[in-house]
Formats: C-alpha cells, structure tokens, sequence
C-alpha cells in the first residue's frame, strides 16, 4: 500500500511539474495534479487485474479522458488542459529510451520488444482517450436532442 502511495504522490509531482513548465491556468493546477495521480491509479487498477501494458494504459486513458471531460464542464476549460498535462506519467519514455539504446547498439531482438511494449502503450493511452472522449460526445449529442425535445 505503501508503494502505491508513494507512486501516486510521484504521479501527482510529475504532473504538477510539467503543468508549470508549460504555462498552464494557475486555477486549474490542483485539479491537473489531482488527474495525473487519478490516470496513474487507472493504470495501477489495470495492471493489477491485468497485467501487460496495453490493457492498463486503456483504463488509464480512459479515466484521465472522462475526468477531463468533467473537469472541463466544472471549470469551464478546454478538457485537453486538463488531460495533457495529467498524461505525462503514463509516458512510456523508458520503454522508448531502451529501444533506441538498443538499436544503436545494434541489439535488433531487444529493441523489436521494447518498440512493440512502447507501442501497445501509446496505442492503450490514444484508445482510451478515443473511447472516453465518443462517449463524453455521445452524451453531449444526446443532451442536445432531449433539450430540442423538451421545447
């Protein structure tokens, strides 16, 4: 329990760090921090039930899809000032930094199974976000046609 207290606090400092680094709303910084330890705990939960790679970044995106989505109707911003940022800790950039390690040193074998682990976790991060942002549209789509009804 420990460890995932303390990978939700490295969570919620990375993203805090990278909010401030590109000059986010000061306004919205404690709700991005909240969304990059909330992305990180969907991917724990994912993981956990899981395992791999490409399962729990989905979760994850999805969570941090559907959380910016709330947070944008609350706060009245764009939901990708909340989702970006909150994004950073699920960056697989070991993953790719080892891969390209492994092709300079020639180590071909090595490097296909880091590209494809670095790859099913970019393909999880963009499928989730895919998915939690056609349901939030969805919703929008049928919000508009029962105002249209009701009138």
């Amino acid at each position: 329990m420990t460890k995932v207290i303390i990978q939700l606090i490295s969570a919620a400092v990375t993203t805090g760090g990278f909010a401030l680094i590109y000059h986010t709303n000061r306004r919205l910084l404690p709700y991005i921090v909240v969304g990059g330890s909330l992305g990180w705990l969907g991917y724990l939960a994912g993981f956990h039930y899981w395992g791999g790679v490409f399962l729990p970044n989905l979760l994850a995106g999805f969570t941090l899809a559907a959380y910016a989505e709330i947070m944008a109707r609350v706060k009245t911003a764009p939901a990708t000032a909340f989702f970006l940022p909150s994004a950073i800790p699920l960056v697989p950039g070991s993953t790719l930094y080892y891969c390209m390690n492994a092709i300079a040193n020639s180590h071909y074998t090595e490097a296909a199974q880091l590209g494809w682990k670095t790859a099913m976790c970019a393909l999880g991060i963009a499928g989730g976000m895919a998915i939690g942002w056609c349901l939030a549209d969805f919703n929008r789509k049928l919000h508009m046609i029962h105002i249209r009804h009701e009138k």
